[in-house]
């Protein structure tokens, strides 16, 4: 007997982890499936909703399998947000997701800025109008496809896609719903008012529950899909930004987590929801109850060293195909014998427009000052210093903000390397704490899991005993003072490049 445990099942845009932890926050067991993105034109990102439940059953009969469904007190559920599976009277699905990474709706996001108005939009729901979100894939649906918009009965998001499967019950928690721009964000219901102007139903959006609350309990049929138990329970749970937040233990105001990956999110709680007024970053509801964040975007911050692997760094794959490592590894030991400033070279991670701190999608991929004497070495930790400053700018935003940040934690694959999380203390002046799970957003959703089995009593106290912080890792002074100088010559030669941005 292993005693109870909780899994979180992580339905990502790539594929879906699921993970069965203990009540100490340990992962015991876990399960990987990879689902295709689907790209039927150009500018088009969708996703079967049936990959994920196929992906979701698989993983969750690996764990059970592994632990014993009589272990598993309860499931919770994180996935990507925005996305939704339009479902016809009947339970029937009709049509695939349209994916955050889809672009085909810039003609109905342009209708919403000039029927509804940006300001508007942001006051009530949070957010910027963009087509990344539901209601303007809706409205795609609407205009482009009536004779499937006609018929959707209820959309449900991609982690409660999956929770319909386990239960046969349909909701989404307040975390997923402030991502459609359709949820006000004080009030915490559907906007009327919104739903009304944009002319969808709001009929066809899902009840609305925390992300702590049982939804239901595993069907019979689900449990022979599955391997769980019947009648396990299953909880909301919540998007994977703020279940990553949860995972890393911030709860509060001031504890922000940096989530890393082929980008970077920062998620900074707050204690009462206050859009930026220049509409630059997301305000969206936390899966902590009576709380909210402040979400920012850099771009390309893992995906530029990956780019450089697969482009420019054949000999450290080589190298570390021979050596039995990781070719990271190889790449940032090579970066480590570089001085700080990379004797001049500069690279700013563009590689899909540039988020914050400095929003300008017309922003390129750049390096800045190589000279016959650079060496590849250089070019990677101009890479690690290119991205720990727009790092050092997010903190800068959220001071702007009125967000004073007394913990900073780092979750994901860039957390794993010493070389650069010593490189991102010194830039950012402060401390970072990694905690011992890095795949924060599946122990958020198990987390969660433990409060719906009432394993514990509330959010807090069961993300205060699940989660570990293993090392933190302090600002080296030498380094940080030569930073400070260099940060602020960065931003300048940023601001140089912003004038060939516009010729390119």
């Amino acid at each position: 007997m292993r005693g109870p445990l909780v899994v979180g099942v992580d339905v990502g845009t790539g594929g879906c982890k699921t993970v069965a932890y203990d009540l100490d926050g340990n992962p015991v067991a876990s399960a990987y499936r990879e689902y295709q993105v689907l790209h039927p034109r150009i500018g088009w990102a969708e996703q079967n909703p049936e990959d994920w439940w196929r992906a979701a059953a698989e993983t969750l009969r690996e764990v059970a399998s592994k632990v014993g469904p009589e272990n598993i007190e309860a499931v919770g559920l994180t996935s990507q947000r925005e996305a939704f599976a339009p479902l016809s009277r009947e339970g029937e699905l009709l049509a695939n997701a349209i994916i955050w990474l889809d672009s085909r709706a810039g003609k109905q996001e342009a209708w919403v800025r000039e029927r509804v108005g940006a300001a508007r939009v942001l006051e009530v729901t949070g957010l910027p109008v963009d087509q990344m979100f539901s209601a303007v894939k809706l409205l795609w649906f609407k205009e482009e496809v009536p004779s499937i918009f006609e018929r959707i009965n209820k959309i449900l998001f991609a982690k409660d896609y999956v929770s319909y499967k386990l239960t046969g019950a349909i909701f989404t928690d307040y975390s997923m719903a402030s991502r459609t721009m359709l949820l006000d964000v004080r009030k915490l219901e559907w906007s009327q008012e919104l739903c009304e102007e944009l002319g969808i139903p709001l009929d066809i959006l899902p009840p609305l529950k925390g992300s702590w609350e049982v939804v239901g309990e595993v069907t019979g049929e689900a449990s022979s899909v599955t391997g769980l138990k019947k009648g396990t329970v299953v909880v909301a749970g919540g998007g994977d930004r703020p279940c990553e937040a949860l995972g890393a233990l911030a709860l509060d105001e001031g504890e922000v987590n940096a989530g890393t990956g082929t980008g970077t999110c920062f998620e900074a709680p707050l204690s009462q929801p206050r859009p930026d007024p220049k509409g630059r970053v997301d305000t969206c509801v936390h899966v902590v109850p009576g709380k909210w964040e402040y979400e920012i975007v850099v771009n390309a911050t893992g995906e530029s060293l990956r780019w450089f692997r697969d482009n420019l760094g054949h000999w450290e794959v080589e190298t570390a195909r021979k050596s039995g490592v990781s070719p990271y590894d190889v790449l940032i030991e090579e970066a480590s014998e570089i001085p700080p400033g990379s004797e001049g070279v500069m690279y700013f991670p563009y590689l899909w427009g540039a988020k914050a701190p400095f929003f300008n999608p017309r922003a390129k991929g750049a390096f800045v000052g190589i000279t016959h004497a650079h060496t590849r070495a250089h070019l990677i930790r101009a890479i690690l210093e290119g991205v720990a400053f727009h790092y050092r700018g997010v903190l800068g935003l959220l001071a702007e903000l009125g967000v004073a940040v007394k913990r900073l934690s780092l979750t994901g694959g860039e957390a794993r390397s010493e070389v650069w999380n010593k490189i991102k203390a010194s830039v950012a002046g402060m401390p970072l704490h990694v905690p011992k799970v890095l795949d924060a957003a599946s122990l958020g959703a198990a987390i969660l899991a433990a409060v719906g089995a009432k394993q514990y009593g509330d959010v807090r106290t069961a993300a205060e005993n699940m989660v570990r912080f293993e090392r933190v890792i302090d600002p080296d002074p030498r380094l940080a003072e030569a930073y400070e100088k260099l940060y602020e010559k960065y931003c300048a030669v940023y601001r140089r490049l912003e004038g060939a941005f516009e010729l390119m």
